[in-house]
């Protein structure tokens, strides 16, 4: 027995849906994905396209949304 199994629950868990593991699955993985993810590499890649690519009319909103 394990240190869980005499634990007595008042009702099983009801079985999830097929929706609510998928649901489950996205939000597990896009959390690892923030916990993860680079954002000093993000920036300095942002700061070089800035850098080589002319910005457009198109590109403004570029502008506003970097961090700074």
């Amino acid at each position: 027995m394990n240190d869980t199994g005499s634990i007595r629950t008042t009702a099983p868990a009801a079985p999830s849906s097929f929706a609510a593991r998928l649901r489950f699955r996205i939000a597990a993985e896009q959390e690892l994905h923030e916990l993860t993810r680079d954002r000093e590499r993000e920036a300095r890649i942002l700061d070089d396209a800035a850098v080589r690519v002319a910005p457009g009319p198109w590109q403004i909103a570029q502008l506003f949304r970097r961090p700074r």
